[in-house]
């Protein structure tokens, strides 16, 4: 199933961080300080220590990190484009060179106005601390609409189906875009939608980080991901 919701501005709520092994703890460090400085500040009410509020120019815009590659296609093709799979290992506190990604080219559903669908599958290449080879460590599954209208009729569909089995919607305030995290016990899940964009970023109950770290770490993937994916031209 595809999993595909803007919040008021506050920042989403983190527990303190589990203590594990060094490699992870370095790793989730070099992350959090990607992520501040791709976030803008906070409001000056907010508890210390609380993430800030990440921004989006808005539909139109150009995105605020460098464009991607020009292309014919809404979504790009070429998963490593989107998340470098030998960069993916900083992001999750794993050995270098142990990711690879696979991608599919889905085909499209006009019932729904989904034009493209591309999934990547982050998987382990194994060795000394890394899950076992050939392991499914991080899903990105992108679409592309019709219109922004048809993208965020589809990610209310997918939040009411995973109410409906009992998994909770918290929306998390990610500026231009709207974004929806499902604390899914089968992997956590963030859905950002943004203009005719729609991309779900799933970490398997296999990740190597600690549940408590789960949203910031993938709210770190989607500031990373979405001005690759969303399209030059706007909406």
């Amino acid at each position: 199933m595809e999993r595909a919701g803007a919040g008021p501005a506050t920042c989403p709520a983190t527990g303190p961080a589990r203590r594990g092994p060094r490699r992870g703890r370095v790793a989730l460090a070099s992350a959090a300080a990607g992520l501040a400085l791709l976030l803008s500040a906070c409001s000056s009410s907010l508890p210390s220590g609380t993430p800030p509020i990440p921004t989006f120019p808005g539909p139109g815009a150009a995105p605020a990190t460098s464009a991607p590659p020009p292309r014919n296609s809404i979504l790009p093709t070429d998963c490593d484009q989107v998340l470098p799979s030998d960069q993916v290992p900083n992001y999750l506190g794993l050995p270098l060179g142990t990711v690879r990604v696979t991608d599919l080219r889905d085909v499209p559903a006009p019932s729904v106005g989904r034009l493209e669908r591309v999934t990547c599958n982050y998987t382990s290449l194994g060795g000394p601390g890394a899950p076992p080879s050939d392991t499914l460590i991080l899903k990105m599954l992108t679409s592309g609409y019709t219109t922004p209208e048809a993208a965020t009729a589809q990610s209310q569909v997918n939040r009411d189906a995973q109410a409906s089995s009992g998994v909770p919607a918290q929306p998390v305030p990610f500026g231009a875009a709207e974004a929806v995290f499902y604390p899914d016990p089968e992997g956590p899940v963030l859905v950002v939608v943004y203009g005719r964009v729609t991309a779900s970023f799933t970490l398997t109950p296999d990740r190597p980080i600690p549940e408590d770290q789960a949203q910031p770490v993938l709210i770190d993937l989607a500031l990373r991901a979405l001005p690759v994916l969303v399209p030059q031209a706007g909406s």
